[in-house]
């Protein structure tokens, strides 16, 4: 999998810009296309002065947008900004992934209690489901200085759908060793002794020593949580298969069971 296309989600409403911080540092080491995009909406009346103050809105955001990236453009990144205005910002950011053909969105991810996400349609989940390329979602505290990355591998036996998002997890993984220097460990779990994998196997396929290949025994989120603790990860790399219908409806996916627990980067994959 290439990554030369991010779409970075500017938040209108937020101070801080996590998304827009790592953007600019993964962009200042590796020869990536920036396009920064700010979704704007408030009710104006439906003739020529809403019609005026609309493109008013537009425009000052366009301006605070502006002077957001100057100092990146300054830097000598490739940086684009679009400004949109729609109720539905998630679709919104969905539909202009998709325009702009974006390789990885990435979106800054703040902290929500249980019920929060329980019974909220919560921005992260919104996009972890509907956009068609991977989404991270970055943490306002992650710990840049510790440059370990966790992949989660779901080796379910003899599920197509699983084996091929194990192998984008790989790839991807194998991008970010090779351009980020980073150390990868790849974790396994199973709910029972009988679902382990073939440890030889793995390490073979994931492409890493021994050391770095880790299968333990416990739900999945509890796992990689855990891990990432242990291993203090600035990152951690998941599947996410289960994007619609009643699976996700009812058990959710691992990502959206990881994100809060997590103080790093989380990226997902679909």
């Amino acid at each position: 999998m290439e990554f030369t296309n991010f779409l970075v989600v500017y938040d209108p409403t937020s101070e801080k810009q996590p998304a827009l911080e790592r953007a600019a540092l993964i962009a200042g080491e590796t020869n990536i296309n920036l396009h920064v995009f700010a979704c704007i909406y408030s009710d104006v009346p439906k003739s020529a002065d809403g019609s005026r103050m609309a493109k008013e809105l537009i425009d000052q955001q366009k301006a605070t947008l502006g002077a957001a990236v100057t100092p990146l453009l300054e830097n000598g990144l490739t940086v684009t900004t679009e400004v949109e205005r729609d109720k539905e910002w998630c679709d919104a950011v969905v539909r202009a992934s998709m325009r702009t053909g974006a390789d990885v969105v990435l979106k800054s991810s703040f902290s929500h209690t249980a019920s929060q996400r329980i019974f909220n349609r919560t921005s992260d989940w919104t996009l972890i489901r509907k956009c068609l390329c991977p989404v991270m979602l970055v943490k306002d505290d992650t710990d840049l200085t510790n440059r370990k990355v966790i992949a989660a591998i779901d080796n379910r036996s003899g599920d197509k759908v699983y084996a091929q998002l194990n192998r984008r997890i790989i790839d991807v993984s194998r991008r970010v060793m090779d351009s980020e220097n980073a150390e990868v460990h790849f974790i396994n779990a199973h709910k029972e002794l009988s679902a382990a994998p073939d440890r030889n196997a793995l390490i073979r396929n994931c492409g890493v020593e021994s050391d770095r290949v880790h299968i333990r025994l416990g739900d999945p989120e509890d796992v990689i949580v855990d891990s990432a603790r242990r291993l203090n990860a600035s990152l951690v790399i998941v599947g996410n298969a289960a994007r619609s219908g009643l699976s996700a409806l009812i058990q959710g996916n691992t990502v959206e069971k990881i994100v809060d627990r997590l103080e790093c980067d989380v990226l997902s994959l679909p």
